[in-house]
């Protein structure tokens, strides 16, 4: 018995599809399939490696503040 594991993507339709090469050829073999959704990092998501450490490490003091505005004139409403 040999364990492989693999990082995959399921399509939009639903079909996981799987090639991989192996020793074994011409037999009848029994295979287990186990799906475990893959845990997405912050990287994955378009975030820069240590991004979240990096804003916790910001103390409430350091935090940009915004000025006031000034005054802005009536404008009629959008109808």
């Amino acid at each position: 018995m040999k364990t492989i594991l693999l990082q995959t993507t399921i399509g939009d339709d639903g079909v996981l599809k799987i090639e991989t090469p192996t020793e074994y050829k011409n037999i009848s073999a029994e295979v287990v399939l186990v799906i475990q959704p893959a845990e997405k990092d912050a990287t994955s998501l378009g975030y820069p490696l240590h991004y979240f450490e990096a804003i916790d490490a910001i103390e409430a003091d350091d935090m940009v503040e915004r000025p006031v505005q000034g005054i802005f004139e009536d404008r009629k409403p959008i109808e």
